[in-house]
């Protein structure tokens, strides 16, 4: 059996690794020069997608690991994507899985040949496969929002995608469109540069902290049997109320205008542990829903308008499978 395995970030390295552990032969491509996926930290604007020069994880080192590597003990708790780079690394040489992996390899197109998957690649190759597993994430697509009047802006408009670190953003006033986990990781950082930073958001987001009391991750004391166990035996609507009193005692999110029209479990939070300081302090401003672009303002839902110099859209990603022939093999919704 010939197992075809594309990408090897966080998903495709332990694909590689249980393909090997079941006796089947694989290969697997990767277009850039090295593992790691979005954790392989490039400064430079390229294909793909990678983390914040600042990023650090949001789920614990204990409930990040693959199974059978745990991380080694002197790692922090939440580590910072340097660490997760290594530790991918570290994975990757015990495990023996470079001698499989084909670097700077683009696939251009996977189609069905007879009773195979014949997979071409950028430098002329053509195989055969019995099977083929997709690892390739779903944060190299950025998805922008069409804003009326964005034509007309005259400073910088960008995607969360393209955001590396705080330089060239300092005193400028910053607008950034949504809430989720890069929107607040951008707030937090540019709150310290620049010279206003504001936050629009159309639906609201739970705001969870990293850290629970006594210095504990949450995710540990939220994965655990008893925990488990009391969310299946409440009922839905107690088991909410019980989350967001939780999280209404640490930050007020009617006051903010954070809360949203989703309960707590319908949806992910969005986890930051800096947003209730620097919005009591002012160094961040929640918004309504964005509305118009204008030259040098921005206006929302309510007619108010903000001054901005630069459009962050962190408005997420769309799904994609450029190298399927045909595309639908995959339906996508």
């Amino acid at each position: 059996m010939r197992v075809c395995v594309i990408g090897t970030g966080a998903s495709g390295l332990p694909a590689i690794k249980e393909c090997r552990t079941a006796g089947l032969d694989v290969i697997a491509y990767e277009r850039t020069n090295d593992i790691g996926g979005l954790w392989n930290y490039r400064p430079e604007l390229i294909e793909g997608g990678t983390v914040m020069k600042s990023t650090v994880m949001n789920t614990s080192k204990e409930m990040t690991a693959y199974s059978d590597f745990p991380p080694p003990s002197n790692f922090c708790n939440f580590m910072h994507h340097s660490k997760v780079f290594e530790y991918l690394k570290d994975y990757a040489n015990v495990n023996k899985l470079y001698q499989h992996i084909c670097f700077n390899t683009t696939v251009q197109q996977v189609s069905r040949k007879d009773n195979f998957w014949e997979v071409k690649t950028n430098n002329g190759d053509k195989k055969l496969f019995d099977y083929v597993m997709i690892c390739t994430g779903h944060h190299s697509l950025p998805q922008y929002p069409q804003i009326p009047g964005s034509e007309k802006f005259k400073g910088r408009i960008l995607h969360s995608h393209k955001y590396r670190d705080y330089q060239g953003f300092e005193e400028k006033n910053i607008f950034i469109v949504g809430i989720g986990n890069s929107a607040l990781d951008i707030a937090a950082e540019l709150s310290g540069v620049a010279k206003t930073v504001t936050i629009s958001t159309r639906r609201g987001s739970w705001i969870f902290n990293r850290v629970s009391q006594g210095g504990i991750p949450n995710d540990l004391k939220m994965m655990t049997r008893l925990y488990s166990y009391l969310m299946d035996k409440l009922p839905w609507t107690v088991a909410n109320d019980f989350m967001e009193h939780r999280l209404q005692l640490r930050l007020d999110h009617d006051l903010y205008g954070l809360r949203p029209n989703h309960r707590f479990l319908q949806q992910h939070p969005t986890i930051n542990d800096d947003l209730p300081n620097l919005l009591c302090s002012g160094r961040i401003v929640i918004t309504e829903d964005i509305e118009l672009i204008q030259e040098t303002t921005v206006q929302v839902k309510g007619g108010r308008q903000f001054p901005a110099d630069v459009i962050i859209f962190a408005t997420g990603y769309t799904f994609g499978f450029p190298f399927l022939y045909p595309k639908f093999i995959i339906p996508l919704k």
